[in-house]
């Protein structure tokens, strides 16, 4: 055991697929027990489980009576079928044990326009080639400003204290959500993976992002050997550029042929110390942040 199993210890994963995620036709390595249990074997303290298309709200019950050792959360992304934006949808969530909200995904304007996370869905579920950027979910007018629906979202997600990611927006979008964010108070909005196909912002975007009182993602399905889309160093001038207290480490676990869950967020952990971040620095993005977020002591 090295540094980065001793720093793995503790952390909670705030971005996780689980199985089925798109169809029973994508394989994943793990089913969401097995996931669980080799989390608990390098000490995680927990994880919060994503879908792209169902609240997680049901597996996650189930999977606590099945490893009661490993805090898990639910969560909801607002794509069409769950009910987009309406409040009804929040409310439910809420009430069912959601603490974490991610903004629209593979039917983001943005997505589908950057070709994103919406070309692998396309494979399994073909239906889906006729939903074009039209139907694409935007959170802004022509002129740059969040629409009502979303402004309303942010207050009901402010009044129950949830976390909120902002799945795959543009940066401009983000951007935009953010400056409200500060306007009402809230402090748990998180840039999903801003280094992404689906997202591709710049790092002056991410720096501005995280000046408006935002979280930064940094993910470890970034640096898998298939996406290679950032470098370990690139990593580190976000962090030092937007300090530690600003940023929380995730795995984004989805594909067969990644590693676990907790092997993506070690090897993260790994590669950063590699190149210079410190220990304390991982603390914070992989525990303090996390639980800020979610709510936990």
């Amino acid at each position: 055991m090295g540094k980065a199993d001793d720093l793995l210890r503790g952390a909670v994963d705030m971005h996780f697929h689980g199985y089925p995620e798109i169809s029973l036709d994508a394989p994943h390595r793990y089913r969401d027990e097995e996931s669980a249990q080799l989390m608990m074997k390098a000490g995680m303290r927990g994880f919060v489980l994503k879908s792209h298309f169902w609240p997680t709200m049901a597996p996650v019950d189930a999977l606590r009576s099945i490893v009661p050792g490993l805090e898990i959360f639910a969560s909801i992304t607002l794509n069409p079928c769950v009910g987009g934006f309406q409040p009804w949808v929040l409310e439910a969530a809420v009430k069912q044990g959601a603490r974490v909200v991610f903004l629209p995904t593979w039917s983001a304007r943005n997505d589908l326009q950057r070709n994103g996370v919406i070309h692998l869905l396309r494979k399994y579920l073909p239906s889906l080639e006729g939903f074009t950027e039209n139907e694409g979910i935007t959170l802004i007018d022509e002129r740059g400003e969040l629409v009502p629906e979303v402004r309303r979202l942010l207050s009901g997600i402010h009044a129950y204290d949830l976390a909120l990611f902002t799945g795959h927006v543009s940066i401009r979008e983000s951007l935009a959500l953010a400056r409200e964010a500060g306007r009402i108070g809230f402090q748990k909005l998180v840039l999903d993976h801003p280094d992404s196909r689906s997202v591709g912002a710049a790092f002056e975007e991410i720096v501005e992002f995280a000046r408006l009182g935002g979280y930064v993602e940094i993910c470890a399905l970034g640096l898998m050997p298939l996406f290679q889309r950032i470098a370990p160093q690139d990593f580190k001038k976000i962090i030092r550029a937007v300090g530690a207290h600003r940023c929380i480490l995730t795995s984004d676990s989805f594909f067969e042929w990644a590693p676990s869950g907790p092997e993506m967020l070690r090897m993260l952990i790994a590669a950063l110390l590699e190149v210079g971040v410190r220990e304390e620095e991982i603390i914070l993005m992989n525990q303090v942040n996390p639980k800020r977020l979610l709510g936990i002591p």
